[in-house]
């Protein structure tokens, strides 16, 4: 499989989600893949230098990883007319959770505009 700039895979297996995504580099990055896993601590991911193949071992869905300039953006609805977004540090910067004072993860709100209101109430 020939693919070019960084790319994701996630198991079609929902039980398996959180533990298997992994973001693949190619070579004109140097190489190498982000396993992603749920919070441990003030970890989020651990990146492998030496694993550089595309997994084919099961069923997986495979999508262009889109640069945010390190920022993640998390949308929750809650009903047809209430929407809610905030921002934190990607996980693909260092692998490293931003926390609080409090022990929290550090997010900050997100001002949706009404066209991404609209994608959402969907």
């Amino acid at each position: 499989m020939l693919w070019f700039g960084p790319l994701y895979t996630f198991p079609l297996t929902t039980s398996l989600y959180l533990s298997l995504v992994i973001l693949c580099y190619d070579g004109s990055a140097g190489g190498g893949c982000k396993k992603l896993f749920r919070k441990v601590g003030d970890r989020s991911s651990e990146f492998y230098p030496e694993i550089n193949d595309i997994r084919r071992d099961g069923s997986y869905i495979y999508e262009e990883f889109i640069e945010t300039q390190g920022t993640d953006v998390k949308m929750y609805t809650v009903g047809p007319d209430y929407g809610h977004a905030e921002a934190r540090k990607s996980p693909t910067v260092d692998g490293k959770v931003e926390r609080n004072e409090d022990g929290k993860e550090v997010r900050f709100p997100v001002i949706l505009t009404l066209r991404e209101k609209e994608i959402a109430r969907r």
